[in-house]
């Protein structure tokens, strides 16, 4: 339990520190703005916004591995992982999410490419059922809960298409997932001891 729980905070730090610097492109690119910022276009609670928004999804993903039918295959997903495949995963979402800043001009390209990307990743990635039900959780939550705080008058998006969000949004919580995978196969599943 310890090391599940200390992974877990690993996880949340870094994505934290990972999505604070995305967001601070977003906000010099103008794909979003804050009404009320404070350090430099952002407001306090960034990083501790992603910090809780990562301990969720953490806690998330291990319900879904408990209460999942067996039918779903999750043996790739709750196995060990390395420092590769972490680095990997890490390095393509922020570029999708850098993307999404730099590109924001052009959002139908956005639309096309990461939804198309996502589905080939997930075309050749392993337990395809879980992956897609974790991305769906991700892509639907998240950008709810990025509309609730624009609707809340915390954030806004320059070019909002439905509940203040731009459409290319849930492609990037949606390309988080193969992120979120190997952040727990590293850090909470490489931890956990042996049987």
């Amino acid at each position: 339990m310890k090391a599940k729980t200390s992974g877990i905070i690993y996880i949340a730090v870094l994505a934290a520190l990972i999505c604070s610097f995305c967001d601070k492109i977003h906000v010099i690119t103008n794909t979003l703005y804050y009404p009320q910022p404070v350090f430099d276009g952002q407001p306090w609670w960034t990083f501790p916004g992603f910090f809780v928004a990562f301990v969720t999804m953490c806690i998330v993903y291990l319900q879904l591995v408990k209460h999942l039918p067996a039918q779903i295959d999750k043996t790739f997903s709750t196995s060990s992982g390395n420092v590769q495949k972490l680095t990997e995963s890490l390095l393509l979402f922020a570029f999708v999410y850098l993307l999404s800043g730099f590109g924001n001009e052009y959002p139908l390209y956005l639309n096309v490419l990461f939804y198309s990307t996502f589905l080939i990743r997930l075309a050749v990635t392993s337990d395809k059922q879980f992956i897609l039900i974790v991305s769906l959780i991700l892509g639907i939550s998240g950008t709810l809960g990025e509309g609730l705080l624009s609707e809340f008058g915390l954030v806004y998006y320059t070019k909002p298409v439905v509940f203040h969000m731009p459409l290319w949004l849930a492609g990037v919580y949606m390309h988080g997932a193969f992120a979120l995978r190997e952040c727990m196969r590293f850090f909470v599943y490489r931890l956990q001891p042996a049987n």
